[in-house]
């Protein structure tokens, strides 16, 4: 990643960081247990890549930073709510997350959950009252964070994942949960920022193609992770597939690695029909992958 990138992505996520600190109440605000519970979870240190992948779309298409700021937050409060649900007992029953403990193991199952539920809600209030949306930007922004999490999204995912361990393997269905789990908020994350950007309409199409492409490669390359990497490396549990079906397991190491290589290759395949405005996002998406997830590609 070249240096100017990489600053840019530093300064971003720092400025996400912040904002999400802004958005959420304090700890000692009433009821402290779940506001405690909320910031346990949201303002903990993490790669955020799709809010990155909102700020870093539209900044690269033309929009202004400081609009997209909000709906990136936003995204980011999503998925921190499904991960949040992602570690309960009856997902993975994870001890760790982003290298602290579940948020569940620190406040319980009954807080934990209502802190994802609350950070849901305040994903779209936020949507709601960010700063230069004008009224068709906020309405598609809520209709697509909206069909990322349910319908056929994230919350279809979980329950294709929860379901998995019943059928035959099939790597095909596999791709299908991807896409739904984690391909669908890549998706809504950097759509937003294109429609942020007020690309013209031809480009959605290809910007989504992109962007579920690089949603099934971080998934995969997050498998491939939690077979091959540790838990100071990545800051969560590994080990948590072991037993479960998924395209390492069914396809094997190399030929996983295989696949979220094609999936690189078409991702920037899908942002040809942009021309020269896609190569940098082709660049964006290289610089998110980082050399962890990049050195687990190369195997």
């Amino acid at each position: 990643m070249c240096s100017e990138l990489q600053h840019e992505v530093i300064r971003l996520r720092e400025r996400v960081n912040e904002r999400l600190g802004e958005l959420v109440p304090p700890e000692d605000a009433p009821p402290e247990q779940l506001h405690k519970a909320i910031r346990y979870s949201l303002v903990a240190p993490g790669k955020r890549i799709r809010p990155l992948m909102t700020l870093l779309t539209a900044t690269r298409l033309g929009g202004d930073v400081e609009v997209g700021l909000d709906p990136a937050c936003a995204v980011e409060m999503i998925h921190t709510a499904s991960l949040i649900v992602d570690d309960m007992p009856f997902m993975d029953d994870a001890e760790m997350r982003r290298g602290r403990p579940a948020n569940h193991r620190v406040f319980g199952q009954d807080v934990a959950a209502l802190a994802a539920f609350d950070l849901v809600s305040r994903a779209f209030g936020t949507l709601a009252g960010a700063r230069g949306l004008d009224d068709t930007q906020r309405t598609e922004l809520v209709r697509l964070l909206s069909e990322a999490l349910a319908g056929e999204g994230v919350i279809a995912g979980q329950l294709h994942d929860l379901q998995s361990e019943e059928r035959e393997p099939d790597p095909e269905r596999l791709k299908k949960m991807y896409e739904q789990k984690t391909g669908a908020l890549f998706v809504a994350s950097s759509e937003a920022g294109a429609r942020i950007a007020r690309v013209p309409p031809e480009w959605i199409v290809p910007i989504r193609d992109f962007a579920m492409n690089m949603g099934l490669l971080f998934q995969i390359v997050d498998d491939l992770l939690d077979r091959f990497g540790t838990l100071e490396s990545i800051g969560k549990d590994v080990g948590q597939d072991d037993g479960k079906t998924t395209l390492v397991s069914v396809l094997g190491p190399e030929e996983a690695r295989a696949e979220a290589c094609h999936r690189l290759e078409a991702a920037e395949r899908a942002l040809d029909p942009l021309g020269p405005a896609g190569r940098p996002l082709d660049e964006m998406a290289r610089s998110l992958l980082g050399p962890g997830m990049a050195a687990t590609l190369r195997g």
